[in-house]
């Protein structure tokens, strides 16, 4: 009994010693899979600094636009996991104006975001100026290249002197090319119908309709009308400058 008695303590002292051993060891590394995926950090919301109007700067004009349904959803992360702020142009919704787009004018169902790039299930695009936000890909979000969305619009004019003088800040040109002569643009309200787009230029054709007291074509898009102006005035305008507009874009008629 005393040698069974001996063996048991050694067993038992060589068992506790295994387990003070294993017990000061650094707990082992858990594997991350390599397909795992990283959810990203929602960008905190700010206001405009100034009041949302109804064409708004931005850091970038992107790779187009993004036309939201008239409800919306806008989300922090691309993977749409987390919701930032739901809108609705059809209602009251006070909360729209902190959704500050580049197109903004939600009582005629107008909230046009910039877009800077694309993933499967989402548009990246921008509010207030440069924040970064995501809107879903699917069928009610349509997104358009700027040079679709400027030849199907309802026509384009230049941008006047701030001054208020109404005098156009840019010219017509023969070509897409600062160094091209002048056009000279008739009298009145101008309205030009965009024809096609080269770079920072873009082709248009004098609206020779537009300064018509009962105009025939009112309320339609350009296109469908501007080859029944006779001789029309072709030309090229600048369309934008970096990151700036140099036309206004008639989206409404």
């Amino acid at each position: 009994m005393k040698h069974f008695t001996l063996l048991q303590r050694a067993i038992a002292c060589l068992f506790f010693s295994t387990c003070l051993l294993a017990c000061e060891q650094p707990p082992a590394k858990k594997k991350v899979p390599m397909d795992t995926v990283r959810v990203e950090k929602p960008i905190a919301a700010t206001l405009p600094e100034s009041p949302c109007s109804f064409d708004n700067e931005v850091s970038t004009l992107g790779i187009g636009l993004v036309i939201a349904p008239r409800k919306f959803e806008v989300f922090n992360d691309s993977l749409l996991t987390e919701r930032w702020t739901r809108g609705d142009m059809s209602a009251e919704d006070t909360s729209l104006a902190r959704v500050c787009p580049k197109f903004f004018k939600p009582d005629y169902g107008i909230m046009h975001f910039v877009c800077v790039g694309k993933t499967a299930q989402s548009y990246r695009i921008l509010i207030n100026y440069k924040e970064v936000k995501y809107l879903p890909k699917t069928a009610s979000y349509i997104f358009k290249t700027w040079e679709v969305y400027l030849l199907q619009s309802f026509g384009v004019k230049r941008l006047v002197n701030p001054k208020g003088d109404n005098i156009s800040v840019q010219p017509l040109k023969t070509a897409p090319d600062e160094a091209a002569d002048t056009l000279s643009v008739p009298a009145g309200q101008e309205l030009f119908c965009p024809v096609q787009l080269q770079g920072d230029w873009l082709q248009v054709k004098y609206d020779c309709f537009y300064n018509e007291a009962d105009n025939p074509h009112e309320g339609m898009p350009c296109q469908e009308y501007i080859s029944q102006c006779k001789t029309p005035l072709t030309g090229w305008l600048r369309w934008r400058k970096e990151q700036h507009l140099l036309i206004d874009i008639f989206l409404m008629p």
